[in-house]
């Protein structure tokens, strides 16, 4: 009987040893290109990927790269920062996959995911591109910081299908390019809203638009170009969005500059339309209004179509 006694007092010990090694997260870890995911991701010993060091990461903290590396596609689920400052972080999301997913389910003390200094490369395998440079399906409210980020050869650079309100997203010098579906596509689930804070945003050569609006969504864009886009530079595509758009270029785009939908209300502030199939395109209902100090030209099917901007004084 004492033996047994022993054993189970020893089988307890290691059960619970091993729940909290298990259980045991960093609040930073590191990964390098030639690190192993058995590793503890440590500075001294890192993980190879951000998916390995994703679980070895407690709430709220922080994936670093000690060097430049590929540390492949990831998906995240509750708050955290990944950090290519410094080095040559990227992700290469061929095939039709997807970069990086956001899908965060439940709320955490945080419920903010920051990505800073990454190249997600979508570069074609077998002639399949990248599904989307970051995709954002989360259904708890959230902000998204994007911070110096490059995004290529994707569907989408950016995709936010959130079924959550309120869904912010920041981004910050990000450069998108060469898109086989839309730059950017924001689609929440109807009745759930998206707050943009956008600035120096390069969003261009898009085989639809820079920019794609649609359902519930309202904020700024400043200081970015959307341009050289086969479709719309913004194409706002939904009634129950507010929009300002500050210093922005929206030029030499396949067909305008600017779409309103109906209903829809924009506010451009020291903005460019040249070069577009349109400048701007009011649809019945919709409203776009300014100081009277933005720059329309040699758009080939007009500068303004429908209602004229409307001139509001200045402040």
């Amino acid at each position: 009987m004492r033996i047994n006694r022993i054993l189970l007092s020893l089988s307890v010990l290691v059960c619970l040893f091993l729940a909290m090694t298990a259980g045991a997260q960093a609040s930073r870890t590191w990964v390098s290109g030639v690190g192993n995911d058995a590793n503890p991701c440590s500075r001294t010993a890192p993980c190879k990927t951000f998916a390995g060091a994703f679980s070895k990461t407690a709430v709220c903290g922080e994936i670093d790269a000690l060097d430049p590396g590929g540390y492949g596609a990831v998906t995240i689920t509750k708050s955290i920062t990944i950090n290519g400052e410094g080095t040559l972080a990227s992700i290469l999301n061929s095939g039709g996959v997807n970069g990086v997913v956001i899908n965060i389910t439940a709320s955490d003390v945080c419920n903010t995911v920051i990505l800073r200094k990454i190249s997600i490369n979508g570069v074609p395998s077998a002639g399949v591109f990248g599904l989307n440079g970051i995709r954002d399906v989360s259904t708890i409210a959230h902000s998204l910081h994007i911070e110096h980020v490059d995004i290529q050869h994707q569907g989408r650079g950016l995709d936010i299908a959130t079924n959550a309100n309120p869904v912010r997203v920041y981004m910050k010098d990000v450069d998108i390019r060469h898109t086989t579906a839309h730059g950017i596509d924001i689609h929440p689930t109807a009745g759930q809203q998206v707050i943009l804070s956008l600035h120096n945003l390069r969003s261009r050569q898009s085989a639809g638009d820079g920019l794609r609006l649609q359902n519930n969504a309202k904020g700024t864009v400043t200081d970015s170009q959307i341009e050289q886009n086969n479709a719309n530079g913004v194409n706002i595509f939904g009634s129950s969005i507010a929009m300002k758009f500050v210093s922005t270029d929206m030029s030499n785009n396949g067909a305008a500059g600017l779409v309103n939908a109906s209903g829809a209300n924009t506010f451009i502030d020291g903005c460019s339309f040249s070069g577009n199939g349109a400048g701007g395109i009011n649809n019945t209902g919709s409203t776009m209004h300014g100081f009277g100090n933005n720059s329309f030209g040699n758009n080939t099917g007009g500068d303004v179509i429908g209602p004229a901007v409307v001139t509001d004084p200045h402040p």
